[in-house]
């Protein structure tokens, strides 16, 4: 006869760790994913006004660039824009990190564990056409 006692209940605590395993990985994601997206956008556009950069002077290019990385919230500013027009090619780059700031609910103590710092070198280099 099997004894079937000393095994009931065994798979519960597995069974908590994993839904709180999954729980912690949901966040994180909800957390990185829209702002993977946000920078994503971001040097889509930045390729896009690259593209335009024979008919458009650098100073139309650069307000531009600054009014999209405002809409989306991204820390770009003049200081980390830099945008290099020669007779051959437009070189475009931008420098910025985000902090990302993960389980707010532990407090202060683990701070160290709860951010990050997700750095950003988006770099557009296209040769210029006559248009």
């Amino acid at each position: 006869m099997r004894r079937t006692l000393a095994t009931r209940g065994a798979g519960r605590l597995g069974c908590i760790l994993w839904l709180a395993v999954l729980a912690v990985v949901a966040h994180v994601l909800y957390i990185a994913v829209p702002i993977k997206v946000r920078t994503s956008t971001f040097y889509d556009f930045m390729q896009e006004e690259a593209s335009f950069a024979s008919i458009r002077p650098v100073q139309q290019l650069q307000r531009e660039i600054l009014a999209k990385a405002r809409e989306l919230e991204l820390p770009v500013t003049e200081d980390n824009l830099t945008i290099k027009k020669t007779r051959e090619a437009i070189s475009i780059e931008a420098h910025y990190e985000i902090t990302l700031e993960f389980l707010q609910f532990l407090g202060s103590a683990l701070k160290d564990l709860r951010t990050r710092v997700w750095k950003f070198d988006p770099v557009v280099v296209r040769p210029l056409f006559l248009v």
